[in-house]
């Protein structure tokens, strides 16, 4: 099966949105396995219906698919072929479809009326993707030129008058919101590949002779943690071995601490997350550092922080350094990142932001040592923000990937506000790494950055809680654990360890 590849078109990075997720929700109702062929989009082609034409016309069976800024995903499917003929054209096997929710999986389909089915699609140049005669769902017509990271549709969207959606409602189909991030067409063909013998092949296999068995065990619509048994597998060891792990952790040769630097935008949860370690590591929930929801960044200074074992009294050596968050137009310059990277500035350094920093500013360190350099970067990243990441945010990570790729520098993705992304998930914890949802947004972000996805970890900080909560803790434990050995290994690597 075809994969979502990351496509560049000058400075702009693009790849297709569908995950895999997705594509089997969208395989399941087309009646068993297809490839997804990525045809058009509208941030790579441009959003008009000239492009969509130009480029899907007389392609077969396709499946359009909306993401807007409200975190709703939508979109139609057509057994017949684009066309720019100018007629309505009839279709029983096509369908509307809702894969996601303000940021939520909630998978439903809605079927063309018997009685409507001669207006089933509208093949007309001037149209983008066009379902129902009302129209049920019309993205854009003519062009439609970027706004920041949207396209403001000017078509229209009235869900139930050609499709079978009682119910649904242009608020509860789209969140009222034509804000799109991206359209995309992808051709459907059948799947060529001989099914592989995976995991979760298996899992799906066994998943669907015990659904046959037995019925009473079916998920109701909507209810999306769809695996048997969980897509990614935790250390089979107690919350008191990994903190033990890291309560003892010492850094190879005469390194006092290894840097672990949180690099993430506004609000994603950067420094919740020390305030989570930190809270683990004290029993209790704490709240050291400043966090909290801002349209600016709260963090103002870069900040060294060492969390303090209350069992053992003494403080890990693995350090959380968090400077101020990325935002699309007060962004940090990509010379200040290289610095904080590079080691040359101290703990407590204030940024001027409309100065980047130079050599000879107060507490530079022209000379710094192994043990003043980041040892690993994490990406911290609004699981329910994928779809309408920055781009110029994008464009700043993807320049500091170049930057320490050559260095070797170890890199992970937190993904935070898992609990936000997911209902199920939300409701408990521990489904965390159950959920298909989860599962597709690892996989997406593991695409846009580049990284394998097991350097992908979902995690919730604790915000709402008053007590610990050993489904919260474990994932954020991992994800520590997993960045120290990444660390590690990048020291003992290094030629002139033994220098410092």
């Amino acid at each position: 099966m075809t994969s979502s590849k990351q496509r560049h078109s000058g400075d702009t990075v693009t790849m297709a949105k569908l995950s895999t997720t997705y594509k089997d929700q969208l395989s399941s109702w087309l009646g068993g396995k297809k490839d997804f062929t990525l045809l058009y989009q509208a941030t790579r082609d441009g959003c008009s219906a000239q492009a969509f034409h130009q480029k899907c016309d007389h392609k077969g069976a396709t499946v359009s698919v909306c993401y807007n800024t409200a975190g709703y995903v939508f979109g139609g499917y057509t057994s017949v072929s684009w066309s720019s003929d100018g007629y309505w054209t009839s279709d029983q096997h096509a369908f509307l479809f809702k894969l996601q929710a303000a940021n939520s999986f909630q998978p439903q389909q809605y079927p063309v009326k018997t009685a409507n089915v001669q207006n089933t699609v509208y093949h007309n140049a001037s149209y983008g993707p066009t379902f129902g005669g009302g129209h049920d769902l019309c993205p854009f017509t003519s062009t439609v030129y970027k706004l920041s990271n949207y396209f403001q549709g000017n078509a229209s969207i009235n869900p139930n008058h050609t499709y079978n959606m009682p119910g649904e409602s242009a608020a509860t189909f789209t969140g009222n919101n034509l804000q799109f991030t991206d359209v995309e067409v992808y051709q459907v063909t059948e799947c060529v590949e001989p099914l592989k013998e995976t995991t979760f092949g298996m899992l799906h296999d066994v998943k669907a002779k015990v659904l046959k068995s037995e019925p009473e065990m079916k998920s109701p619509p909507g209810n999306h943690v769809d695996i048997l048994l969980p897509w990614r597998k935790l250390p089979e060891v107690k919350q008191k071995v990994l903190k033990s792990e890291l309560e003892t952790y010492a850094p190879p040769g005469k390194l006092n601490h290894v840097n672990i630097l949180l690099l993430g935008t506004v609000g994603a949860g950067k420094t919740s997350y020390f305030n989570t370690i930190n809270s683990i590591f004290k029993g209790r929930i704490t709240s050291v550092a400043r966090s909290g929801s801002a349209e600016h960044s709260l963090t103002t200074t870069y900040r060294l922080y060492r969390v303090k074992s209350a069992e053992t009294g003494q403080p890990l050596k693995v350090w959380l350094c968090d400077t101020r968050g990325l935002e699309d137009v007060r962004n940090l310059d990509l010379t200040d990142l290289m610095v904080i990277i590079d080691g040359h500035l101290p703990d407590r350094f204030t940024f001027n932001p409309s100065v980047p920093v130079r050599p000879g500013v107060p507490g530079y360190k022209k000379n710094p040592t192994l043990d003043d350099r980041i040892h690993c970067i994490a990406f911290v990243v609004d699981s329910t923000a994928i779809d309408v990441f920055p781009d110029k945010v994008l464009q700043t990570f993807k320049a500091v990937q170049h930057r320490v790729n050559v260095q070797g520098l170890p890199q992970v993705v937190l993904l935070t506000k898992v609990d936000k992304a997911c209902e199920v998930v939300n409701k408990d914890m521990s489904q965390l790494f159950l959920s298909a949802a989860i599962r597709g947004l690892v996989e997406k972000t593991a695409e846009l950055f580049g990284l394998p996805r097991s350097h992908v970890y979902p995690v919730k900080n604790y915000e709402d809680e008053l007590v610990l909560d050993d489904n919260v803790t474990l994932p954020a434990l991992t994800s520590l654990v997993q960045m120290t050995r990444f660390a590690d290994d990048f020291l003992n690597d290094c030629q002139d360890l033994d220098d410092d």
